[in-house]
């Protein structure tokens, strides 16, 4: 609209108290630091590198979003959700209030920070909700979609999955196999690894893999890959330690284990991240880069 059919249609006395009020509506103008930010790169793995590239989300992708208030994500909030589109895009605050209003666990721990592409929007569906267990899959869409929308359960959908998020009650939890048994207190010299902060981990082979294991307080984190692709483990593991000397993952009742897996060719990663809390467990899935997985975790509140 021109400024002259404006002041045309405005009576004289709102006119100026318009122009008394200076540059009322200036931010309008100003947009996110995120626009200016390159396009994401989101692969695991550089050509060459094994897929040893595990850069955390905020030197890749463009938009780092996270909840109001979230602790200890170390990630800035670049949430300007609106745009050019009259419909404003839901922030990630607003989705994660909507997955607690469903689900039937009370005070339920959720992720609160997740790191978007550039224009990405985050959704998620429930496809396993109780009163002692959920299942939380979060989605990555290019418009905005509505928590547990048909479109994300449709067979053959083909949205991708950020990440899955669920949590069980177990009468043992020390029953499962989830959390294995290490022993890393006199590790073989040559099986030695200094990881930096004053952490060692061991390095060994077995049936074509090769892992690299350390511990971090209750945690215990293990980096598996395929020999043959001769990938820099100890690299990878340098950045998470780096990472985790800023960042606080949840303090386990009693275990808590990351697992990183390079699949053959090391292009790609799976990263699962388990941890208990008295009777529950719970763990997060996804095929992001190591940081960005354990972000994720560290934003859980």
């Amino acid at each position: 609209m021109s400024k002259p059919k404006l002041w045309m249609t405005i009576p004289v006395t709102t006119a100026v108290l318009l122009a008394l009020a200076g540059c009322g509506g200036g931010q309008d103008t100003q947009s996110s630091s995120a626009d200016n930010t390159p396009p994401a790169v989101g692969e695991q793995a550089q050509s060459g590198s094994g897929g040893a590239d595990i850069s955390n989300g905020t030197e890749d992708k463009t938009d780092t979003t996270e909840t109001t208030g979230s602790a200890g994500s170390g990630t800035s909030s670049s949430n300007s959700e609106t745009g050019s589109n009259s419909q404003a895009k839901p922030s990630v605050n607003d989705v994660i209030q909507d997955i607690r209003s469903q689900l039937k666990m009370k005070n339920a721990s959720l992720p609160t920070s997740f790191t978007l592409a550039k224009g990405k929007n985050l959704t998620a569906s429930i496809p396993s909700n109780a009163s002692d267990a959920f299942r939380i899959d979060f989605y990555t869409t290019d418009h905005p979609v509505a928590v547990n929308d048909d479109s994300l359960k449709a067979s053959g959908s083909k949205v991708p999955v950020l990440a899955s998020y669920e949590v069980k009650s177990y009468k043992d939890p020390n029953s499962t196999d989830i959390f294995p048994e290490t022993d890393l207190k006199d590790i073989p010299k040559d099986m030695t690894v200094d990881l930096g902060h004053g952490i060692q981990g061991m390095v060994e082979g077995a049936a074509g893999s090769q892992y690299l294991t350390w511990e971090e307080g209750r945690w215990t984190l293990q980096i598996r890959s395929v020999s043959e692709d001769k990938m820099n483990n100890p690299g990878i593991a340098k950045k998470m330690v780096d990472y985790l000397e800023s960042h606080t993952l949840p303090v386990p009742k009693d275990k808590g284990f990351v697992n990183v897996e390079y699949p053959s060719g090391g292009k790609s990663v799976d990263v699962t991240i388990s941890w208990q809390d008295g009777k529950q467990i719970h763990q997060l899935h996804t095929h992001q880069v190591p940081l960005d997985a354990l972000g994720m975790v560290v934003s859980v509140k």
